[in-house]
């Protein structure tokens, strides 16, 4: 089996690393890390890699909107669906002491679903807050300073040998959960069992959104997720994604998305047909 390249956006150890194990556990691969998640599907786009991994969707903050712009704008397919249980660890330089901390390091995420811990802590420190885990380790280990701290997984403080000040410190514990969706080139046919997600704008008419949604519930094909995102240049306009229970290859859906494209909407993509692994 030859290896493959994937793409990711982070650091070596964070759960986007995780995310990755868990697409391909037995699959010999090169993960390849890129600055954004954009530059990470462009390199799937230009052939560089064979997949990209990305986060769509967290348990407590809802879904990562800027992606899902991505989606529509990126000729990519999703072809596997996981889900990495996030658990963020206080992490420090290895005399570093957490009376003595005068700063921490986060991105937002981190700070949002830690926030009742970082308030609890006696040194009341001040928050710095970055794009990303990557940028975190960037800042504390240039800083060099015992007293400032950040926030990320176990793994990147293994990876760096950095210390763990404290670990599993969300607030709500195992809750935490992110959904990531593995892009290729091509659709796959996943047989039974497998979802599909499709995005598409209706006509801005009374009913028109309750009408392409029909198609699905007259063939009792159950949508397990809606998300609507402006349309980009055309204000008060919007496209519409569309989680629904069943792969392209079964007839009802097929039919449903068909019905979609002809008769309800303006512009339509199917954006895959895979697998979601929730263990």
């Amino acid at each position: 089996m030859s290896k493959i390249k994937v793409a990711y956006q982070g650091t070596t150890g964070s759960h986007s690393t995780i995310a990755v194990q868990k697409a391909f556990p037995n699959q010999e691969y090169e993960s390849i890390i890129f600055p954004t998640y954009e530059m990470a599907l462009e390199a799937v786009e230009r052939k560089e890699c064979d997949y990209a991994v990305i986060p769509m969707e967290n348990s407590l903050q809802g879904s990562i909107h800027s992606n899902y712009y991505l989606l529509a704008r990126k000729f990519l397919f999703i072809v596997n669906e996981v889900y990495v249980p996030v658990r963020y660890s206080l992490i420090g330089l290895p005399d570093a002491k957490i009376d003595e901390l005068s700063l921490i390091i986060a991105h937002p995420g981190a700070l949002d679903v830690c926030r009742g811990y970082l308030q609890s802590l006696k040194s009341r420190p001040n928050i710095e807050t970055v794009y990303d885990s990557a940028g975190a380790v960037e800042m504390l280990l240039n800083f060099s300073n015992p007293e400032t701290a950040m926030i990320g997984s176990k793994s990147i403080a293994d990876y760096h040998q950095l210390a763990i000040l404290d670990d599993d410190i969300e607030d709500h514990k195992g809750a935490n959960l992110t959904r990531y969706n593995v892009f290729a080139r091509e659709p796959i046919n996943p047989g039974p069992g497998a979802m599909t997600t499709v995005v598409f704008t209706v006509p801005h008419q009374p009913g028109a959104l309750m009408n392409a949604l029909r198609t699905f519930s007259d063939r009792e094909i159950d949508m397990t997720k809606i998300e609507s995102r402006p349309v980009a240049d055309q204000p008060y306009q919007y496209m519409f994604y569309v989680d629904i229970d069943g792969p392209m290859s079964d007839s009802k859906v097929r039919e449903a998305v068909e019905d979609l494209e002809f008769q309800y909407t303006q512009w339509i993509r199917v954006l895959g047909s895979y697998i979601s692994h929730k263990d």
